[in-house]
């Protein structure tokens, strides 16, 4: 059983590292406690990567990556260290990102901001945090040149592993959405590029509906005709 400790480099930086992962992996991992990433926050990501590699039987060398949440992590090899540290996306909400920063400080809020959205809004259940990759399902006159009025978020069971469950609706009663031709397929991280705050209510469960209106964001429980304000949002 993968244990974790805590150690401090020569530097004074902090890190949590995994204790027992090398006898499967070869290698231990370490993440950093940097930009506001606490021990506990440290613990969850190495736990994470430690119960999918004993679920799975693989293992994870210098320079692969893995998903993580909505973002992705890299493990990086720094010379003379045993363990593998960890690296995540430089610019999460971007389509165009490539590049990596040490540590994970960006993918753990964003886990953080969509439990707490799920908490605050009532619901119990979480469908799946899911990756930037995914798709949904979107209507055609949303256009990515235009500004968008209202969006109507419905969330059903993905029937495929690159699927989210998302459906996207322009909002309008008089569209017919049970037209294929109306519809597209389009990666969630170009929702985000446009606009990051959609983000945070994505990992709310199957059933759940989310409408986006200029200046509010209402939530429809699971079963529930009656939607309801989210006040942190008009906040934000």
């Amino acid at each position: 059983m993968t244990q974790f400790r805590l150690e401090t480099r020569a530097d004074g930086l902090q890190r949590v590292v995994t204790d027992g992962l090398a006898a499967q992996n070869g290698r231990e991992c370490a993440l950093e406690l940097m930009d506001g990433v606490t021990a506990d926050n440290a613990e969850r990501v190495l736990r994470y990567i430690s119960d999918y590699l004993t679920a799975s039987g693989q293992k994870i060398m210098a320079g692969e990556t893995m998903r993580y949440g909505w973002s992705t992590l890299r493990f990086a090899q720094d010379n003379n260290d045993p363990a593998l540290s960890i690296e995540e996306l430089e610019e999460p909400f971007a389509t165009a990102s490539d590049t990596f920063r040490r540590g994970a400080a960006k993918a753990i809020a964003i886990l953080r901001a969509q439990d707490e959205t799920v908490r605050r809004n009532g619901l119990s259940t979480i469908a799946h945090h899911p990756h930037r990759s995914e798709r949904a399902v979107i209507c055609r006159r949303l256009s990515p040149t235009a500004t968008w009025k209202v969006l109507v978020f419905d969330r059903i069971k993905a029937r495929q592993a690159e699927q989210s469950g998302w459906f996207v609706g322009c909002g309008s009663s008089t569209h017919n959405h049970n037209d294929v031709a109306e519809l597209a397929s389009l990666h969630l991280v170009y929702l985000s590029e446009r606009d990051p705050r959609i983000v945070p209510y994505l990992a709310l469960p199957e059933d759940t509906r989310v409408v986006f209106e200029p200046s509010k964001v209402i939530v429809f429980a699971p079963g529930v005709q009656a939607g309801q304000v989210d006040n942190a949002a008009l906040r934000a």
